[in-house]
């Protein structure tokens, strides 16, 4: 049999057939106003603008809504934290009073610098809730003082109709069907390695409560999507075509030889 036809035969075969395993990868900015909110007031800081959630869309309109939490509860149990928007910084907290961390003052300003995410005295942390599973990869810290170390948890449990049931009223040590991804560190922007682990549910919090001193604003996260193989394509008509005629040359030279 002819080679040369052979590798023909093969190569338009692949060609026509052949997928390639693709994901992309998208960013969501939290550096401007949000694209929908849920304002809550008083708060805990009366003269700040908190947020119960804030609901961010990227450059091809996929959502990302963001929650804030504190283990202020009672025997450090998980309750609603306030997000507040801090421009080209990103965005902060402010959560419950504690003696050893007021994050408001008398007049209900919050304090410098308690408005940003932090682990002293209360552990604060960021829930993400996107629209389909994705490989958190990037965390934009946008403003940190002392470090930047951050934690990251995925949800990996079965599915809930809910996600802040697996949340609130926890502790950090006792939540079900979240995992933990590990703590990383970074003087900006720390690259989260998630060893494959895709989730529509992110918890960012600073880093280990051993290491009080982080004080964190986010200005943004990059995710990217699972990988999917596209079925096999329908070999368009000229492929078709010439596969039939290497097929027909094929036959000649073996009734040459034939002959």
């Amino acid at each position: 049999m002819n080679k040369k036809l052979i590798n023909a035969i093969g190569a338009v075969m692949i060609a026509g057939f052949a997928g390639a395993a693709s994901a992309a990868t998208y960013s969501w900015s939290f550096t401007s106003t949000a694209t929908s909110h849920e304002y809550v007031t008083p708060g805990y800081a009366s003269q700040v603008y908190e947020y119960r959630s804030m609901t961010y869309q990227n450059g091809v309109g996929q959502s990302v809504k963001i929650q804030g939490l504190a283990n202020t509860g009672s025997n450090g149990a998980i309750e609603t934290a306030y997000l507040t928007y801090q421009g080209s910084s990103g965005l902060g907290m402010t959560s419950k009073d504690s003696t050893w961390n007021n994050e408001v003052d008398d007049s209900g300003q919050a304090t410098y610098p308690d408005h940003a995410m932090d682990n002293e005295g209360a552990m604060e942390g960021m829930l993400f809730s996107f629209g389909s599973e994705l490989n958190l990869s990037l965390v934009d810290i946008g403003w940190a003082t002392s470090d930047s170390d951050i934690t990251v948890y995925a949800y990996t449990g079965a599915s809930v109709a809910d996600i802040n049931s697996t949340v609130f009223g926890k502790t950090f040590s006792t939540l079900t069907g979240w995992t933990k991804i590990g703590d990383f560190t970074g003087n900006s922007d720390p690259r989260v390695t998630t060893n494959g682990t895709y989730s529509r549910y992110w918890l960012v919090t600073p880093g280990s409560s051993s290491d009080y001193k982080d004080y964190i604003k986010l200005a943004g996260v990059t995710a990217t999507t699972k990988p999917t193989t596209p079925p096999p394509a329908v070999p368009e008509p000229a492929s078709l075509a010439l596969i039939g005629s290497a097929l027909a040359g094929m036959i000649a030279v073996r009734r040459r030889k034939a002959a």
